[in-house]
Parts: structure tokens; sequence; C-alpha cells
């Protein structure tokens, strides 16, 4: 399938694809996924689940926004590293565009808008879509193997019960050693055998000596010294970006200390209203670094920010995910997949279930969900279709009834 995936996917298609994925990937980085899984892998056949769950468990290891670490893997896999690059810059070029937008008139003319009425049916699609891949990764590759599918389960419930960061790492980690455990007669098999890595070259030494030097000023605000209010504004979002761990929602606190009290950028109320704005436009959370970035310098420090939010970890990935290509066959690496790839799919079922329980409750959004994983799951109704028809039933909803 892999060849037959190169051969289809061409730079045109993974900007069309990955365009039209982040023009609706609403509710957070499984939902994303969920859209690849259904676009990528069931409609199109350009990639298969292993590269889904493998640039999910990759992208839970290492910093960086989920999401396009995810789809930096994607493209890098497809098309190398201008598949990485078009990729990310398309799956983020609708959430971006619209927050600079949503920023300029924020500023301009103090422009709010209450998006939650609007939205609220689109948390109910979006759960639904994202347990609907679950529902069809776990019949693929867990299906009626109880020595997979029990610790499946114990995964969605320790994760809907306490999902933090450190449990899922611990699981991930869990999951890998259980692989290598279960695996442990292939390993045998395969000690002493040779195995290929990587080439590590002076460009990869000097991009990962730059993106260390960037973390150390960070880290200890020798970044407050500099005179370039550009160089220190790229620097800022450069050092989140390596020092995000676990999606963006770990980083909201540490990111308002931060803008708000020590670098005195935005107020509390501006801060509040960028998370609120990326919460309701398409993308990751941290596309709220397009916000600040344009109440610092305009457009210019809008797109700067952007690029340095996202770009050196997707550098990192790809770097990583090169590592990992290229070690995929040794028996080591095969049987931690194994494993991970059971704790993967259950992470995905449980994150559906966890998005739908932090909506307020109503029969309609019930409805609206179990409509969507039957269209979805069972008829294969495109997912876009879904969520485009879910923005106008909140539309409905709030105007005309």
């Amino acid at each position: 399938m892999e060849s037959t995936a190169t051969k289809q996917a061409s730079l045109g298609y993974l900007f069309g694809t990955f365009l039209k994925i982040g023009s609706v990937s609403f509710g957070g980085y499984m939902s994303l996924v969920s859209l690849v899984q259904k676009i990528m892998v069931e409609k199109d056949e350009t990639i298969d689940n292993d590269l889904v769950i493998d640039s999910i468990a990759i992208a839970s290891l290492i910093p960086g926004p989920l999401a396009v670490n995810v789809v930096a893997n994607i493209g890098y896999h497809l098309k190398g590293k201008a598949g990485a690059f078009i990729s990310m810059f398309a799956v983020l070029l609708p959430a971006c565009v619209l927050m600079l937008l949503l920023a300029w008139s924020y500023f301009s003319y103090a422009y709010r808008f209450d998006w939650s009425a609007v939205m609220y049916y689109v948390v109910g699609v979006v759960s639904a879509l994202i347990l609907s891949t679950g529902l069809n990764l776990y019949k693929k590759e867990i299906g009626r193997n109880y020595t997979k599918a029990l610790p499946c389960l114990l995964v969605i419930v320790v994760t809907i019960l306490m999902s933090n960061y450190a449990s899922t790492i611990c699981l991930i980690l869990i999951g890998a050693l259980a692989g290598v455990f279960t695996g442990r007669d292939n390993l045998k098999l395969n000690i002493g055998k040779k195995q290929n890595g990587v080439k590590w070259n002076a460009l990869y030494a000097s991009v990962l000596g730059l993106l260390s030097i960037n973390e150390v000023v960070f880290l200890s605000n020798a970044y407050k010294l500099y005179s370039s209010p550009i160089l220190k504004l790229v620097t800022v979002f450069s050092g989140i970006s390596l020092t995000l761990f676990g999606g963006g929602y770990v980083m909201i606190p540490i990111m308002q200390s931060l803008f708000v009290n020590s670098l005195h950028w935005l107020t509390d109320q501006q801060f509040v209203d960028a998370i609120a704005f990326s919460q309701a436009t398409p993308g990751p959370i941290l596309v709220s670094a397009t916000f600040i970035g344009y109440k610092f310098g305009g457009v210019i420090g809008a797109v700067l920010a952007t690029i340095a939010m996202f770009a050196p970890s997707a550098i990192l990935m790809i770097l990583v995910s090169k590592f990992f290509k290229k070690n995929k066959e040794h028996s080591l690496i095969k049987d931690m997949v194994s494993g991970i790839k059971v704790v993967v799919i259950g992470l995905i079922i449980a994150s559906a279930v966890r998005i739908l329980l932090q909506q307020p409750f109503s029969i309609s959004l019930i409805i609206a969900a179990l409509v969507a994983l039957a269209l979805n799951f069972k008829y294969k109704v495109n997912p876009v279709y879904l969520i485009i028809s879910s923005i106008f039933l909140g539309i409905i909803k709030q105007y005309l009834i």
C-alpha cells in the first residue's frame, strides 16, 4: 500500500486535502486525526492506519502541538520535507487567516461575537467522528483478540477518569513495554543482528544545536535582554513550541503567566479572548499565537509568531520520524509499536467520550452525536459535510428557533 500511497499523493493533493481538513477540524487534535483517517485512509487510500497510529505515538512523546506534528509526519512520509511543509501550511492556513481577521476586528473595533451557541452541535458531531475513527481502528487492529481488547478497555477507563499528559505518557510507555514482553520470542531471535540506523549529518546536528540554544535562551529568560522586538518574539514562541508537552491546553496557564504577568503583551481579558477565539476557529488551540503576534507586531508579528510556534517542534518531529522510519523494521521497535497501537486506539475512543462529557448535556446534542455516528460509521458519509451541517444546525437553533 505504501507504493500506491506515494504514487497518488502529490504536493497538490496534500495541499488540497489538508486545506479541507484544516477548515473543519474543530475540537482538538483527535478531531483532526479522525478527519485524516476518514479522508486519507478510508476514502482516498493514500495512507494506511499504521502511519496514523505511528504519527500519534511519536507526536505524543515529543514537545509541540500534537495536531500539527501529526500532519508534518504524514506529509514528510509521503513527499519528504516539501510534503511536510505544504501539509503544515495548508492545515494551518484556514485557522490562521480567520484568527488574523478576528484579531484585526478585535483590536480595531472591539469586535466580540458569541460563538458558543453556534458551535454547540459541532462538539457532539466531532465526538461522534472521533468515536467512529476509534471503533474502525479497533475493528481492524484488535477485533476479537482479547489479549489486546482488555488492555484497550483499561486505557479507555483510565483516560476517561484521569486524562492528563503524565497519565497519557505512562500508558504509552506501558503499552510499549507490554509489546516488547509479548514479542520477546521475536526479540531473542534478532539479538545481535545488525540494524540500519540514521546517519546524523552536519545539517541535523546544526538544526538541533540551534533549537537547543534557543531553548536555553528562552528558559533562562535571556531573551529579555534582546533589543530587537522581532528576535524576542521569535525566541519566545519557539521556546514555547519546544517546551509544550501534552497539547495546547497544558500550556494555557503558563502562556497566561508569560504574556500577561511577565511580558505584559496582553491584558487578562485579551488573553482569555485569544483562547476563546482559538477554540471557536478550526485547527489547534495554539493558533492563539497568531492573535498574540498581531497584538505585538501587526500582520508581520502574527506571521512570525505563528511560524515560530509551529515550525521548531515540526522540525524535531521530522528528525525523530526519520529515525523511526529507518529503524521501524527492528524487532524491538516493531514489538513496541504493536503495544503502543492498543494504547493509541484506547486514547482515541476515550477522547471522544471526554469531549462529549465536557459539553452541557441535552437530548438534542446526544441525538446529533448518534446520528453523526451512524451516518459516518455505517454509511461512510463525509465528515466534512457532517461538521458543516452541525454549524448550520447551531445557527438555526440560535437565530431561527
